[in-house]
């Protein structure tokens, strides 16, 4: 019999202006581009019989120790019009040495095609022994055993491309097509999905769970039917060793045009650091056990290898523009975390140093505008700053905050972060992260990420930006009252102009100020913490403030420092100096 083969350019050049337009997370489109390369693969069809065309999906030559695991997964698509039995056939692997062997069909592999349709079908055989084998054919046989004796007939023959054979997790992706940079678009062509993919987030993560490695992809369907994202799975490649991961969300779909992230999370050491990342895809082989029950033997197979820049996981690998104070951040489109018709904004970032506690304080404010006419929660956003040389610091939310912002108007959440007292604040990224969770698993998920300027502190100046305040400070003392109890009683009082920002609504959650004495040797005698909104507030004109220090000597020279005050979600007080008073 006289067999053909067929090529059919396959599946998959994706629409350009979709995957242009892909919004990525950045806080300003101007500086912002990322290249993306429209993907395109070939898929061979060959014909078996006059009803049945065949695909090589998966061939697996995996070399253990003491053995060798050939396998190969088919796809048989029935082009008539009826249902059609699988051919009776062998498939034969042919080695470099000119040796044949036969794989085992698996349990659970289909017996008929529906018309039109198409199955897989898994084969897989183990040979024992330590040497290495080569492949070169994979053969369909047809074996007649009603003659003697018995007759072989070669339906088909593939030539085996090396390239297109897997060795196991370990072993390297050399096609070049198959190989990518971050961030360019590629399709899975073997899953025959028309579905666009683009890597845009690589980050670790920290839990009570232990440490992992979040990679953040963009889906885009650029059909006009609805789509199902399929299955696949992304190993992370170091030097010398393979991580899994596994998908986080197990089902998504996309509507026509549509885009939407899924996430793989990749659990790792504290140390892990990858040089690139495998795009997998699932097969299984099952052997029958007996009354129904099957033991499955599941691999991997690598079908893209995407190259990381150093340091990406720690340093991001996204773009990063940079951004001015005050402006609407520019949270992606597919963001469904904050709604659309709320703005949010960087008003406020300043690091100071802890003196006594060897470490500098970061505190950043967000600005939450509701342009709506109804109130809207108050989105839980994460933030993280990254160091120019590639360290990330998580940012500690205050403690709480109100349910919602009311309808056209303005609320201010805090955020502080721990540096080293080595961190000058220069070159600094801020990460906006939204927290998504799919059963057990919790991941976060990248909103926009920007080079972000830190504010100059000025310890001497009149005027204390605290937003949502503007306060002036017209004048000063500081006075020692002798009581009757022979104590020094020490007093503040301030002649203050104060102006907020008339968009922005003010609670008990708001940010206070602390006062702080300390004596002529630097040492602290008293402390008051006032309020910029609610009872007992500072207010315009004269207010005098009680330090609560009781002492038995009159102390000169002595100094008040001013902080700005708010408690985190971890309970830690946080402190950024604004001003001194030396007296």
């Amino acid at each position: 019999m006289k067999k053909t083969m067929k090529r059919s350019l396959a599946t998959i050049i994706l629409s350009t202006a979709l995957l242009t337009t892909a919004s990525l997370p950045a806080w300003a489109a101007e500086g912002s581009s990322t290249t993306v390369i429209a993907a395109s693969n070939v898929i061979t069809s060959y014909t078996l019989t006059d009803k049945i065309e065949v695909e090589i999906k998966s061939i697996l030559n995996e070399h253990q120790s003491d053995s060798t695991k050939l396998g190969a997964v088919i796809r048989i698509k029935n082009t008539s019009g009826k249902v059609t039995r699988v051919p009776d056939f062998e498939l034969r692997v042919h080695t470099a040495e000119g040796i044949d062997y036969t794989l085992q069909p698996s349990a659970k592999n289909a017996k008929s095609v529906q018309p039109k349709s198409q199955q897989e079908l898994s084969y897989m055989t183990v040979v024992d022994g330590g040497e290495d084998v080569a492949l070169t054919l994979l053969n369909f046989i047809d074996v007649d055993l009603e003659v003697y004796p018995k007759k072989e007939t070669t339906l088909l023959a593939v030539t085996v491309d090396e390239n297109n054979v897997w060795n196991g997790s370990d072993s390297n992706i050399t096609k070049t097509s198959a190989i990518l940079k971050w961030g360019e678009a590629f399709t899975l062509p073997s899953l025959r999905s028309p579905l666009g993919f683009i890597p845009v987030d690589i980050h670790k993560e920290i839990t009570a769970k232990g440490v992992s490695t979040v990679v953040q992809i963009q889906v885009v369907n650029p059909t006009k039917e609805r789509q199902t994202v399929p299955n696949f799975g992304i190993d992370g490649k170091t030097e010398g060793s393979v991580y899994s991961g596994s998908r986080a969300e197990s089902s998504v779909s996309l509507d026509p045009g549509e885009k939407k992230y899924i996430h793989v999370v990749i659990p790792t050491d504290l140390d892990t650091e990858f040089t690139s990342l495998n795009v997998v895809t699932p097969e299984v082989f099952s052997v029958a056990l007996g009354e129904g029950k099957f033991l499955d033997d599941s691999y991997r197979v690598g079908r893209i290898n995407i190259l990381l820049p150093t340091g990406a996981v720690t340093q991001g690998v996204i773009p990063a523009p940079d951004y001015t104070l005050g402006t609407p951040v520019k949270l992606d489109t597919t963001n469904k975390f904050v709604p659309a018709n709320v703005d949010v904004s960087l008003v406020e970032l300043h690091v100071t140093s802890n003196e006594d506690d060897g470490f500098n304080t970061a505190v950043a404010k967000f600005k939450l505008t509701n342009n709506s006419d109804r109130p809207i929660p108050i989105p839980a956003i994460q933030t993280e700053l990254v160091s120019k040389d590639g360290y990330a610091y998580g940012g500690r939310r205050q403690a709480q905050t109100a349910l919602s912002v009311v309808p056209k108007a303005s609320y201010v959440v805090s955020y502080s972060y721990a540096l080293p007292a080595s961190e000058t604040g220069e070159g600094l990224k801020m990460n906006l992260y939204s927290q998504q969770s799919s059963g057990e698993t919790s991941y976060r998920s990248l909103l926009a990420t920007a080079k972000v300027p830190v504010q100059k502190n000025d310890f001497k100046a009149k005027a204390l930006n605290v937003y949502p305040y503007e306060i002036t400070i017209k004048d000063w003392s500081i006075t020692a009252i002798f009581q009757a109890t022979m104590m020094y009683d020490y007093k503040l009082k301030l002649d203050l102009d104060i102006k907020p920002d008339k968009q922005v609504t003010v609670d008990k959650y708001n940010s206070s100020l602390s006062f702080e004495l300390f004596d002529n040797v630097g040492n602290p005698v008293g402390k008051a913490v006032q309020a910029l909104s609610g009872e007992g507030r500072l207010y315009n004109g004269t207010n005098t403030i009680d330090l609560n220090a009781r002492s038995n000597q009159l102390d000169f020279p002595i100094q008040v420092k001013v902080y700005e005050t708010f408690a985190n979600e971890y309970g830690e007080i946080v402190k950024r100096l604004l001003t001194t008073f030396k007296q």
